[in-house]
Parts: structure tokens; C-alpha cells; sequence
């Protein structure tokens, strides 16, 4: 048999091959146009998670039957059914002692504003003068020794209750964490719209996504076929000297963890201006013993706040930060705000988002009730919404959603999440 062959397909290179596969050629990240984009609790609704009146009564009615406090301060939660033991019954620790005023502050400061409660409201309450008033002073007078004050356990109460805020931020089934499901081809329940829309605008432009949740929803669609790995948080794991202590199955293990660096090195960019639950501040020693936040680190599934080490350059073994108990997060109408400066983590996200906003080419909202003074402000400020689009999607958008769009020129798209298309944005 005779072999026919042209010498020219003898030279052609493996990438000239036209396997019939559309490639789509992605702009450089250097240069590109950018799109701010910014996320509230409604963002996360689709997915189950508690917004607005659903975290107020799951606060004002949270049951203690499953979880209680260790003597570490840690919130325990039972994996039986049955309430997690620390004491003989009736002996409680301090810890639980908090929890128990917590909660009847909660129901007290209810009973005094006429039956509303408002999470974020009662977060400044704590911080305030009201607070001290005789009919919550009473509330403890049966808790307190002999060494302990009322303002001592007013003091202490906020650890519990973001703790129970923490607790209650969970989807319809239950968890907080996706680091366990499967790779996701192209399919996510209530998503899929705005997955495709952030697909196709990773090939050209940078998107800075800026979210006010403390969820790890957005995360999860790191490991979907529409993002693929292309979003970065600032966190870096390469080179961290920061371990966690893990113990699974009566073992355990020390885990490298991601620390804050800065770096955005992905199309998708990700800006948690008002923390997460995985954020926590590690604390290092200074001159004459005092403690200071150093880093911020993020802790993994199965570990604890306070289970976080740093390696020691000149010496064999490990600092310990001793002051966390749970997750950093920012909540309170006023109290987030004074937060915004510090300089170890807030600051330096949001100059991040105002630079973001100057930068930006387009501004799109999701979910975001509009309620927050202080980041209203700063879209006011620093984006050019004269002159740039401004779009809010937000299917159930009340009057302060519609007053602020008129605010900021912007156009409302009633709809679901799962339908949006690149059209509404032209």
C-alpha cells in the first residue's frame, strides 16, 4: 500500500492542530477594564442562609439545647443530640454564665423597644449607656460572685453573642463550609445566571467583588466549571509560618494556613469588607508582656479560633495566640464602622474598595438592603456614578433600595440572581 503524506504536515506544530475546540483568548490582567461589583445578605438567600428577620428570631429565640459554652469560651455543639456536658448540673462556668445573661439581655432589651429586635441594633445597644440602666443591671444579679460586676459581664457578652450570630449563619442544610462537595461542571441551584455573566467577564476585564457577608457561599464557586479556581482573597498559603492544630479521628495533624498577604493575582477578586467566618486575627507578644493582633489567618474545617500556632524562625517550636474565640466579623449599625479603620486588615480592604470604585467602569449591587451609612458614603464618594452605569438587582427591593438608587442614578432588575444576563448591564 502506498503512503500518500505532504511534508508540510510533517512541520506543523502541535498548537496549529485544529481540534475543533473553540479557545477563547483571555485578555492580560495588566491594562484591563474593571467592574465593581457588591454583595448583601440577599445575595446569599437563594442558598438558604437567614437574612434580615430571620437572624433577629433565631437570636431572640436561640435554643440552647444542643449547644452550650466550654470553659475555654468556645460555643459547643452537639454531634448526639443531647447538650454538650462541662459541669455537674447547676455548676456553670463562666462562659456559660455570659450566655445566660446574653440571652435574657436579648429578651429584656426586646421587651423594652416594643417586641423588635434588630441584631445589628442590639450589637451598639451592648456598647451604650442604655445598657446600663437598672432594668438590665438586674438581669445578672443572681449569676454574679463575689469578684464579678455587672459591667464585667456586659463587657464579655459580645464574644457570646457573636458566637450565637456565628451559629445561626448557616444554608438550608445546615452547613457553612463547601470544601467537601464536588466539582461543580456547570450547574449551581440559584446561581447560574450570574455564574455565566461572571464567567464571561473573567476573559476581559477585572472584577472586584466586594461582599458585606461573613458566608463562604462565594468561595464555594471557586470549584465550579464557570470560575475554576479564578478568584484570589488576598490570602496566601506559600511560605505562611502559620499552622493549625487539627484533630480528626483522635488524631492530630498541623495544617499550614493562608495568611492575609494582599496579593490578587486572578480575574475575580474577592473583598470581605466586613470579615468571615473563617478570618481570624493571630496575636504576638510585645514589650512587657502585652498582646497585639499580627496577622490575619484563615482557619480550615475542624479547627477552632483558638487552635492557631506560628512557627518560630530561630527557635524549634510554636507561639500560640491565647485570645480568640471564635471568628472576626464585623456587625452593628455603628460599632462596624469605627472598625473600618483598623489598620491590620479593615483598613487595607477598604482602601482596596474605594481605589476599586474609582477604577471601576460599571457599578452592579446584588442583594444589598442599602441600609449601611457608612459604605453608602463611600459609593457616593469615590465611584463616578454622574457618569459611569449603576445597576441593583434585588428582586424584592424596598423603599430604601429605590431611594437610594435614586441616590446614585442607578437601575433596579427585579429579578432572581439565576437571571441575570449580560443585556441588563448594557
Amino acid at each position: 500500500m502506498e503512503i500518500l503524506w505532504d511534508k508540510n504536515q510533517i512541520n506543523m506544530k502541535k498548537w496549529d492542530i485544529d481540534l475543533g475546540d473553540e479557545q477563547i483568548k483571555e485578555t492580560p490582567l495588566a491594562g484591563r477594564k474593571s467592574i465593581s461589583i457588591l454583595l448583601g445578605a440577599g445575595f446569599s438567600a437563594p442558598k438558604g442562609y437567614p437574612i434580615g428577620n430571620g437572624m433577629n428570631n433565631g437570636l431572640l429565640n436561640f435554643g440552647d439545647k444542643e449547644v452550650d459554652f466550654s470553659p475555654s469560651g468556645e460555643l459547643a455543639v452537639s454531634v448526639d443530640g443531647q447538650k454538650p456536658q462541662f459541669q455537674l448540673e447547676g455548676v456553670y462556668n463562666v462562659h456559660q454564665k455570659y450566655f445566660v445573661f446574653c440571652k435574657r439581655l436579648i429578651k429584656e432589651y426586646a421587651k423594652a423597644h416594643n417586641g423588635e429586635f434588630d441584631y445589628e441594633l442590639f450589637y451598639d445597644f451592648i456598647k451604650s449607656d442604655e445598657a446600663k440602666e437598672p432594668r438590665y443591671r438586674a438581669l445578672c444579679d443572681d449569676l454574679l460572685s463575689d469578684t464579678e460586676s455587672f459591667e464585667n459581664y456586659l463587657f464579655n457578652i459580645s464574644h457570646i453573642y457573636n458566637q450565637m450570630a456565628e451559629h445561626l449563619l448557616k444554608d438550608r442544610d445546615g452547613k457553612n463550609r463547601y470544601d467537601d462537595e464536588p466539582f461543580k461542571i456547570n450547574n449551581v441551584e440559584g446561581y447560574n445566571g450570574f455564574l455565566n455573566y461572571l464567567s464571561q467577564l473573567s476573559s476581559e476585564c477585572i472584577i472586584n467583588v466586594h461582599t458585606l457577608n461573613h458566608d463562604l457561599l462565594f468561595e464555594s464557586f471557586n470549584n465550579t466549571g464557570y470560575i475554576n479556581g479564578g478568584i484570589s482573597d488576598g490570602f496566601d498559603e506559600y511560605g505562611s509560618e502559620y499552622y493549625g492544630r487539627l484533630i480528626h479521628d483522635n488524631r492530630t495533624y498541623h495544617c499550614r494556613l493562608e495568611r492575609y498577604t494582599g496579593r490578587y493575582n486572578t480575574p475575580i477578586r474577592l473583598f470581605k469588607l466586613h470579615g468571615s467566618l473563617d478570618y481570624v486575627p493571630f496575636y504576638r507578644e510585645v514589650e512587657n508582656g502585652f498582646m497585639i493582633p499580627n496577622k490575619y489567618v484563615k482557619i480550615k474545617w475542624g479547627m477552632g479560633a483558638g487552635d492557631i500556632m506560628k512557627s518560630r524562625k530561630s527557635k524549634i517550636g510554636y507561639d500560640i495566640s491565647p485570645f480568640e474565640y471564635h471568628a472576626d466579623f464585623l456587625t452593628g449599625t455603628t460599632s462596624k464602622i469605627q472598625r473600618y479603620n483598623e489598620p491590620l486588615l479593615f483598613k487595607k480592604l477598604f482602601k482596596r474598595f474605594k481605589k476599586n470604585l474609582k477604577q471601576a467602569d460599571k457599578l452592579i449591587i446584588i442583594g444589598y438592603g442599602c441600609k449601611d451609612k457608612g459604605i453608602n458614603e463611600i459609593i457616593k464618594e469615590y465611584f463616578d456614578y454622574h457618569n459611569k452605569p449603576t445597576f441593583i438587582i434585588d428582586k424584592y427591593a424596598g423603599e430604601t433600595v429605590t431611594d437610594f438608587c435614586k441616590d446614585i442614578n442607578a437601575i433596579i432588575h427585579k429579578i432572581d440572581i439565576d437571571h441575570i444576563n449580560p443585556m441588563l448591564f448594557q
